[in-house]
């Protein structure tokens, strides 16, 4: 009988729609919820990014109009961004609307909700986020999909939303006359804080600025260590000296913390060897000079650190241990051991072992090092049981320099002085010069040659070795070409990019050294180091000009030297984007020419944070 009933009901056609109908509906309506559901993301999607766009335009008002006010430090636009995205229906936090700018951002809550890069080409930047979980929504909750068998439905899966919105500031600043940024501040608490001597003529189409020890950062002597100035007179001291009868001025301005420019008989104003930049024959107008008038040090509160542990001097292979099965050639191979940046080398194989001296390319730099006797590994990931000794110190010697220079890497010197040099490129990152070879070079020298650096920009940081007494200088002299950029942004040592928090804030800088770099004599007239003469002092740190050659010194970007002395002499042209020196002393016995002055905070004659009067903002991303 139940055979029956079952064949009947097979047979019947009313009985498979049923059946059909009963497996295939709710697959369905599990389609048919999917297609609804994902269409209410895409327009909550789209919502999203609208609120953002007017969270982050809201915040870049607010911020605009904070810098006009000169609230500079002022994070009222977060709370903006934070009013405008929940007045749009979607709540942030605060931290989800931030600020990038040349010197970092601190957008890491951001970057935690969403990992793709934040693009802001022109800083500063306002970005806002705001994601949902629509896993969190009831209509998620309540809504199925198929499962992968189709025989059944399940809760539908759900992706994270987020939209991003990034506006890019533009800023007016208010502009000074005379027009034009300064490029040299001097820190001295001397008159001859800028000494032009011999037939020394300063060409400087932007201004030049003592502050005479008025607001110099914590580590550097200030005007309250000598109760006078070096002439006699009331601090704040500081000015330009000329001298001799030949040195002149071509200058946009002169300011000074000091009430005076200088003593009258060797400083401007002096009609005699004081003149404009342009034009050239025009007397330094007393408009153009500016007293009481103190510039802080831009720099001060940049920090580097310097490199942990040591490097690899020396390598060489242990007799009998070339190893095996390694690729015929001259192959690179990787230190195996330690913690830090590994060395590296090259080496000729022959016969599957490793046969020729080994020759460093990479000293590596180790926090912890690695064992006595070390293994590698080849380029190519074969062969193997190759060993080999390595020596070690604090720095690289200069006669190891590799020919293709290594950022983030602790040099006792570097040193292109000695012969005719090929080109030489050093690839974007910090470079430490630590001053450890006395004799040879103490630091930074470059003889004949011509060098540059990547286009995202190179800092050579100035400093001593762990303990030393020594520190790095640099000597340029004027046989070479010269094509240095600083880092537009923050970098780590290596190169790569560093988003906030950075170790180093080197950024626009070409060169940097050491506050605690020592200064402790000073020049006469003539040049000659003596121990009362209160001019420039005798730890110079020198640039020869190069005659004509007016595209041999293109350096955008800027020195810092705030203990010690910039000197220049010869004859030549500083190009570059954007150049500047701050430097406890400014030694001058050439012609050079200063193009395009941009120190950060300085305005021509106003020697101080210049004011923003206004500006523009526009969607970016």
């Amino acid at each position: 009988m139940l055979i029956k009933l079952m064949s009947r009901l097979f047979a019947s056609a009313d009985g498979a729609v049923a059946v059909t109908t009963a497996i295939v509906l709710p697959i369905l309506l599990g389609f048919s919820a999917l297609g609804i559901e994902v269409g209410h993301w895409y327009l909550v999607q789209r919502q999203m990014q609208g609120a953002a766009d007017a969270a982050a335009i809201s915040a870049a008002a607010q911020y605009l109009q904070d810098q006009v006010a000169g609230n500079s430090t002022s994070t009222a636009y977060q709370n903006s961004g934070q009013y405008y995205a929940n007045h749009n229906g979607f709540s942030i936090p605060l931290a989800n609307t931030c600020l990038v700018t040349l010197s970092g951002d601190n957008c890491s809550a951001v970057r935690a909700l969403d990992a793709r890069p934040i693009q802001c080409s022109g800083p500063p930047c306002i970005v806002v986020e705001i994601t949902q979980d629509p896993l969190q929504w009831l209509t998620t909750k309540a809504q199925l999909e198929p499962t992968a068998s189709g025989m059944g439905v399940r809760p539908i899966p759900a992706a994270r939303l987020a939209a991003r919105s990034i506006v890019s500031i533009k800023l007016d600043l208010a502009s000074n006359t005379p027009i034009g940024n300064s490029c040299i501040l001097t820190l001295a608490n001397a008159r001859n804080a800028i000494q032009v001597r011999g037939g020394g003529d300063i060409h400087a189409n932007c201004g030049l600025l003592i502050d005479g020890g008025r607001d110099q950062n914590a580590r550097t002597p200030n005007i309250n260590s000598n109760p006078l100035c070096t002439d006699g007179t009331t601090p704040p001291c500081g000015g330009l000296t000329l001298s001799g009868a030949n040195a002149l001025v071509h200058i946009t301005n002169l300011t000074v913390a000091a009430s005076t420019a200088g003593p009258s008989e060797s400083s401007c104003p002096d009609p005699t060897r004081c003149f404009l930049y342009n034009p050239a024959t025009t007397v330094l107008p007393a408009s153009a000079i500016f007293t009481s008038v103190a510039t802080p040090d831009p720099f001060a509160g940049r920090i580097f650190t310097k490199p942990a542990g040591q490097v690899v001097t020396g390598i060489a292979l242990v007799p009998g241990k070339g190893g095996s099965g390694y690729t015929k050639g001259t192959r690179t191979f990787t230190v195996v051991g330690g913690s830090g940046p590994a060395a590296k080398f090259t080496a000729i194989v022959s016969g599957g072992a490793v046969t020729g001296t080994p020759v460093l390319v990479d000293p590596g730099q180790y926090a912890t090092l690695p064992p006595a006797t070390v293994s590698v590994i080849a380029d190519d990931g074969k062969g193997a049981g190759a060993q080999f000794t390595l020596t070690f110190a604090t720095c690289l010697p200069s006669a190891k320099f590799p020919g293709v220079p290594v950022p983030g890497r602790a040099y006792c010197s570097i040193n292109l002085s000695v012969g005719a040099k090929a080109s030489v490129n050093f690839p974007t990152g910090i470079y430490y010069i630590e001053g450890g070879e006395t004799g040879v070079c103490v630091g930074l020298c470059l003889g004949a040659g011509t060098y540059t650096s990547d286009v995202a920009g190179v800092t050579f940081v100035l400093t001593n070795a762990a303990n030393g007494t020594t520190y790095a200088q640099y000597a340029i002299s004027g046989n070479n070409s010269l094509n240095f950029t600083a880092p537009p942004h923050n970098i780590n040592a290596d190169g790569s990019a560093c988003s906030e928090n950075c170790a180093n804030t080197t950024f626009g800088m070409i060169i940097f050294q050491d506050r605690n770099a020592p200064n402790t004599t000073a020049l006469d007239s003539g040049g000659t180091a003596t121990s009362s003469n209160p001019a420039a002092g005798s730890t110079l740190n020198t640039m020869a000009g190069c005659g004509n050659n007016t595209s041999c010194r293109t350096l955008s970007g800027s020195l810092y030297l705030p203990n010690q002395t910039a000197n220049f002499s010869g004859d030549g042209q500083v190009n570059g984007t954007c150049f500047g020196i701050v430097a406890k002393y400014l030694d001058d016995a050439g012609t050079p020419i200063f193009q395009n002055g941009c120190l950060p905070g300085t305005t021509g004659g106003s020697g101080g944070t210049g004011s923003v009067t206004g500006g523009t903002f526009k969607l970016a991303q």
